[in-house]
């Protein structure tokens, strides 16, 4: 993918700074995670800190500490968010939970957290600018976690009267937010004026937003072997997407109690699958969340007006457009 070439020297290093953080740290608690962060990823929320670093102007090298620990944070987020949804498989292997069981998976995130916040406390910035990016960390952390809880607590309470503004309020913290820190963040050690850092953060919000959706979409239309995670999964962990809440909207009684307990079982199987995919197929569900993502994406693209004509700028955008084409 080209927009990682503008990067590619700082997106090394960043490697390096998460290899480097892992390494010294007892085995028996941090072993396994450094084979779990390297399996793949897109590397998209360090890739945005450092481009929007960039766009802005500023030195992309002297954010590397601060862009790592935005991925550690995410992968952090992807081991409990596995375990909470029993998913087997993570980037096509077996989840931490499957593999080394649930108290070491359990173990192994909340000291990759602890870990986190360490390496936070010691980033090498003025106090004063310190105290506010640990701020703005907080906050991100606060309702990346809250985001989560709120979906959670539609699966406790078998929820389905859910809106499409509801749906988007919950991926706004699960997803959404530290896709929008990433780019504030980058803007903001970049010394960027406050109209281009708010425009990066909004910017943020949308292409996270897009980023949802489309995963959404690809865990029930992708391939495994590009997607590398269970393809239905979603419907087996009884998620409500927007396509769950779209297809609700339209289906006959009978339709709609079959799919809720599918979706209620967390159980679902090949069968079960294939029916609900057929239900988003019937009344067009599928294609009506894949034009919600692509107006997101335009909208995301009009919030780089504010910043002056840049090759970094244009990466922004090629990587705006990819949201919605990508395969995995």
């Amino acid at each position: 993918m080209s927009f990682y070439e503008i990067a590619k020297e700082e997106m090394q290093e960043i490697e390096k700074e998460i290899e480097r953080t892992l390494a010294n740290e007892p085995k028996e608690v941090y072993g396994m995670l450094l084979e779990y962060i390297k399996r793949g990823g897109k590397r998209i929320r360090p890739l945005l800190a450092i481009l929007c670093n960039k766009v802005c102007n500023g030195d992309p090298k002297k954010i590397i500490k601060a862009a790592a620990i935005i991925e550690l944070f995410h992968n952090f987020t992807l081991i409990h968010d596995d375990i909470c949804d029993n998913s087997e498989f993570r980037r096509g292997k077996p989840t931490l939970h499957i593999e080394y069981g649930l108290p070491i998976a359990l173990n192994s995130g909340d000291a990759l957290y602890t870990l986190i916040w360490q390496k936070i406390t010691h980033l090498d910035l003025e106090p004063a600018k310190l105290q506010e990016v640990q701020k703005m960390y907080a906050l991100t952390f606060k309702k990346v976690v809250e985001g989560q809880g709120r979906e959670l607590d539609w699966h406790q309470n078998n929820k389905f009267s859910i809106s499409e503004s509801e749906y988007i309020s919950m991926i706004d913290g699960k997803t959404t937010e530290l896709m929008a820190f990433s780019c504030e963040l980058g803007a903001f050690l970049a010394n960027s004026s406050q109209k281009e850092r708010e425009a990066l953060k909004t910017y943020g919000q949308n292409i996270g937003k897009a980023f949802q959706i489309q995963d959404d979409i690809l865990n029930v239309t992708g391939n495994f072997e590009k997607y590398k995670k269970e393809i239905g999964g979603d419907i087996t962990e009884g998620k409500r997407t927007l396509m769950v809440i779209y297809t609700l909207e339209k289906t006959t009684n009978d339709e709609s109690k079959r799919l809720k307990e599918i979706l209620q079982s967390r159980k679902a199987g090949e069968k079960e699958i294939r029916y609900v995919i057929e239900l988003f197929k019937k009344y067009g569900s599928i294609e009506r969340a894949d034009k919600k993502a692509r107006d997101l994406i335009e909208s995301a693209k009009k919030n780089l007006d504010v910043l002056n004509t840049s090759h970094a700028k244009q990466v922004l955008i090629d990587l705006t457009n990819y949201m919605t084409s990508r395969e995995n």
